[in-house]
């Protein structure tokens, strides 16, 4: 029998939480840290609460999506920045796949699956997208305030 693993590597989606979470702890400011709190918090309880099996609702997983939906929606209203906006619409739909398997036990566990995954990839690429920002940002800003450097006379005129 040929079986079909379209799955990835349990190691990929950890590689994106760490990259993008170190990332926005590292180089970040306040609002992708606290972004980045969520999403591992998030990623955690799904990760450690859900059902292997994928039976029914994921509960556990519903619950910490619900919450890093209402995270990001509460960033994005308080923050001039752009990225919260994207991935508070992606989280948005994360839940709404949960609540179409709540209201349609007929979804089947591959598309529900398939569609967290999915949909949770694209936050980390938001958060990840406005930490890379927030750190050209702070370039560009010490870059401006840095003074040109003068030579005085020595070594290098004559």
């Amino acid at each position: 029998m040929l079986a079909h693993n379209y799955a990835l590597p349990p190691w990929v989606g950890l590689a994106i939480t760490v990259i993008v979470c170190g990332g926005a702890f590292w180089k970040g400011g306040r609002e992708e840290q606290l972004a980045a709190v969520g999403l591992m918090l998030s990623t955690l309880t799904t990760v450690f609460l859900s059902d292997r099996r994928w039976v029914g609702l994921q509960w556990s997983a519903f619950a910490a999506d619900t919450c890093l939906l209402l995270l990001l929606g509460w960033i994005a209203l308080r923050t001039p920045r752009w990225w919260p906006l994207p991935a508070t619409a992606f989280q948005l739909l994360c839940v709404a796949i949960h609540v179409a398997r709540l209201i349609d036990p007929g979804v089947r566990a591959w598309a529900y699956a398939t569609g967290q995954v999915i949909l949770s990839q694209w936050v980390f690429f938001a958060v990840g997208v406005g930490t890379i920002n927030t750190w050209r940002a702070s370039r560009r800003q010490l870059a401006a305030n840095t003074p040109t450097p003068v030579a005085e006379p020595g070594a290098t005129l004559r």
